[in-house]
């Protein structure tokens, strides 16, 4: 089954099966009513699970559409898994991360304190304005897998994960960068750099060069993702 890429699509935060009947309230409600799709118009549906439904508008309401699912294309997650353990940084910088990350295919976002990082929390409001804005990335990208969003307590759980850790490595000696081969999670610093203890636990990753310049907070995760994510 070939689906053309996206146009009018749209995303359900829930199951999406065969023959079901669901609803769109909110954003998404808004946006069926700004682009004049009609009663029997056809759209396309994300959940971010993997699956891509294509489903009928039956009836819009003020604040709800209703709509049913007639097809239904069930993919499986990309692998190699690529991850990105992001220090928290201005919501700025986060929110370009988080758009252009998903649109080049990041499996998670791991979000840590850095020592030096700009920022220590993380307001549920800006939580909110991320996973809104992957969700958006999402459907404009074409994939079917949203990626996760975890806000660790600790620089040290980022070497918890089943994958292998690299870092932006200054270093001329230090291997360019090269497609991911297997799971892997690029730890990238804080425009300050990392502290000494973080520098410590580095040693358990592997140092790689992104480029002859110095990158900049926001700006290193993506280009480590370029070509992380060639081999997907």
């Amino acid at each position: 089954m070939i689906f053309d890429m996206p146009v009018d699509r749209f995303f359900y935060d829930g199951p999406l099966e065969q023959s079901a009947s669901i609803s769109l309230e909110g954003p998404e409600h808004h946006h069926i009513k700004v682009m004049r799709i009609g009663i029997g118009e056809e759209i396309e549906l994300v959940n971010g699970q993997g699956v891509l439904a294509k489903a009928t508008l039956s009836r819009i309401d003020r604040h709800i559409a209703f709509l049913k699912i007639h097809q239904l294309h069930r993919a499986d997650r990309p692998t190699p898994r690529i991850a990105l353990g992001i220090p928290l940084l201005r919501p700025n910088k986060l929110e370009l991360i988080f758009e252009k990350g998903t649109e080049l295919g990041a499996d998670s976002f791991l979000l840590y304190p850095a020592e030096r990082s700009e920022k220590i929390h993380l307001s549920d409001n800006a939580l909110i304005r991320l996973r809104a804005i992957t969700s958006s990335a999402l459907k404009q990208s074409g994939r079917l897998y949203s990626p996760t969003i975890e806000v660790l307590a600790h620089f040290k759980e980022l070497f918890q994960r089943d994958a292998m850790p690299l870092f932006g490595d200054t270093n001329p000696e230090a291997p360019w960068i090269s497609p991911a081969k297997e799971n892997t999670l690029f730890i990238s610093g804080p425009e300050s750099g990392f502290s000494p203890n973080e520098e410590q636990l580095l040693a358990h990753a592997k140092g790689i060069k992104l480029s002859k310049n110095i990158l900049r907070a926001e700006t290193a995760p993506i280009a480590a993702l370029t070509v992380l994510i060639l081999s997907c």
